[in-house]
């Protein structure tokens, strides 16, 4: 009765041991501990593209930290990236500057360095580009 029961304590081991082996848990909690929470986000949300963390994450924390921005995402139904925690409800929404993801066919030039922006079918004004990484786009109101 006891080897019985020795027996199966180790098939059940063996059989999570398994288990957690070809889920890969072990080489995620070893990412999980040796990555920041800044890496983790950004590999899986990604940095110009999707849902582009880490471009907005950069800009915000580079430029006006006392006002929200409007971030346009027109590839995604939701449509913007507020659920990454850069929505502040105290906060006002700067009317000069935004954020444009995943989206260079929205912005026609006009001269250089002054864009159309154009945004479900609204003309939204003139912009110019502060910062471009691939298809995302700081922009400010055109003076």
């Amino acid at each position: 009765m006891k080897i019985l029961k020795k027996k199966s304590s180790i098939l059940l081991f063996l059989l999570i041991l398994v288990i957690m082996h070809s889920n890969n848990f072990f080489l995620d909690t070893y990412i999980l501990f040796k990555s920041n929470y800044e890496e983790r986000m950004t590999k899986v949300y990604g940095d110009c593209g999707e849902e582009s963390y880490g471009f907005i994450k950069k800009n915000i924390n580079k430029h006006k930290k006392d006002h929200n921005l409007e971030i346009l995402n027109p590839n995604f139904s939701f449509n913007n990236s507020y659920w990454m925690g850069y929505l502040h409800t105290n906060k006002q929404f700067d009317k000069d500057k935004l954020i444009l993801i995943n989206n260079k066919n929205n912005l026609k030039k006009i001269e250089e360095n002054k864009f159309k922006l154009f945004y479900q079918n609204k003309n939204l004004g003139f912009y110019k580009i502060l910062n471009q990484e691939q298809d995302c786009f700081f922009l400010q109101k055109y003076d």
